[in-house]
This record gives structure tokens, sequence and C-alpha cells, in this order.
């Protein structure tokens, strides 16, 4: 039989597990705050929330397969496993690392990324998931040793610093180029080139058209519209060269289109 007493005593202990309850989750979530690390797609990738933005990294979390989805997609019809790879753009790793997977000699990639603040967790990613690849924090250029880019939290967003001066959160980074990117890495043919490098995929084609045509035979890539760079534009400068376009998809909401190409 309940008395009004034993009733008094169960709501002070159930009010004390609701408090306790409260205090802990309070204390998690001083320990533990943004993770940095999600599992996407096979792979756990390493993000630091000091320089990747913390919105992003709980959209990874709640929906890992849905980054970059296009460029998956990309990957899985057109990547040959035998042939070498230069990625341009690794951002945060996971591209990089699902490509790897499906080397057959996980040491044929080359992957750049600019972002100093990036590449330690690259690495850690590299060391997590026995990846091959190889990192390297350099950012595509021609005419200089050196170019500004901007670096911010939102990865998607860093890029090379316009002449305009509109982006102006810079740090200067040692520049290459995929020709020197591949004779550094003993790749001499049938290269697949992988590009998400926020417009400059333009620049790439117009300054190393020789070495493509020579070296390169499948080129995945999203391409941006700056100005008169198109996607079409792209395509036609591709052509010129040798190329043939394989498929183009929109990736939503994401400013650009990714293109495949192959000879």
């Amino acid at each position: 039989m309940n008395t009004p007493g034993r009733k008094t005593v169960s709501v002070l202990i159930l009010a004390l597990l609701i408090v306790g309850f409260v205090l802990t989750a309070g204390c998690v979530g001083l320990v533990n705050p943004t993770p940095n690390e999600v599992m996407i797609r096979g792979n756990l990738i390493s993000v630091d929330p000091t320089y990747v933005d913390g919105t992003f990294i709980w959209k990874l979390l709640l929906d890992p397969n849905g980054y970059e989805p296009e460029m998956v997609a990309a990957v899985d019809g057109y990547l040959i496993p035998q042939n070498p790879l230069i990625e341009l753009g690794a951002g945060i790793g996971s591209l990089s690392a699902y490509m790897n997977d499906k080397l057959t000699m996980s040491v044929n990639q080359v992957s750049v990324e600019p972002n100093p603040y990036l590449i330690p967790s690259l690495n850690l990613t590299k060391q997590n998931n026995d990846l091959g690849v190889t990192f390297v924090q350099k950012t595509i250029g021609y005419g200089s040793n050196t170019v500004a880019i901007s670096v911010t939290s939102d990865i998607t967003n860093n890029r090379i610093v316009r002449p305009d001066g509109v982006l102006v959160k810079s740090v200067e980074v040692d520049t290459t180029t995929v020709q020197k990117l591949a004779q550094n890495a003993g790749f001499t043919s049938n290269i697949t080139l992988v590009m998400n490098i926020v417009g400059y995929e333009h620049a790439v084609v117009q300054y190393e058209a020789e070495f493509l045509s020579q070296n390169v035979s499948t080129v995945i890539a999203a391409v941006y519209t700056d100005g008169k760079n198109t996607p079409d534009s792209f395509a036609e400068k591709m052509e010129l060269i040798g190329f043939t376009e394989q498929s183009r998809g929109m990736a939503a909401e994401k400013g650009y289109v990714v293109m495949v190409f192959t000879k």
C-alpha cells in the first residue's frame, strides 16, 4: 500500500535523478564537444573542430553519405583501379580515402591540399585507415612560387585569393603543377586526375594542356562557373586536347557540375 510519505520520497528521488542526468549531460558536453572523427563510407575521417566548422561536422555525422555524392558516383563509374591517381583539393580527405580503397596499389595516389591546418588531420586519417595515399600541402599555381589562399573553417570556401582582394583572409602556400606532382611520384601515363579546386580547374587545362593530353587518361572534375569559365567552356577545352565527355551531373546547391572525361 502506497503512503503519502513514500510518494513524496519517490518524487524526490525522481527529481534528483533528473537533475543528475542534466548535470551529467552538461559535463559530457564540456568534456566531449564537437566530435573530431566521422565515419564516412567505411573510413574514419579525422576532423579537427578547431579548423573545421562544427555545423559541417554535425551534418557529416547525421548524413555521412550525403557528402559529395556526385563525386563519389563519378569515381564509382570511371575510376580505373590499376591507374595512378592525382587528386587536387583533398579537403577533409573522405573522397581521398574512398578512392584509395579502390586502387590496386594504394601507394599510387597523391592528394594535394593547400590548407595547412587540415594536413595533420589528413595524416591522422591516413594512419587510422592504413591508407597508401601521400598528402601534399601545396596548391596548383602558375607563374609564381607561392600564392595566397583564403582559409576559413568552412572548408568548402577555401580558395585562391582573387586579385580584387575580395577574399582577404589568406596564407601563403607553395605552388606546384600536375606535371611536377606526377614526376615526383613517378607517374608516367594513364593518370587519373580528380579535381575539386573551386574554379581553378580551368587554369589547369589552360596551362597544362600538353601534359594532360599525353599523360592523363581520365579526368573527374567539379567544374565551377566563374565569368566566362563555365562547364560548357571547360568541355570545349577538354575536347581540344583529345578528351571525350562521358558524364555531367549537377551537384545540388553546391554551385558546381561534376564532369567526367576520358581518352
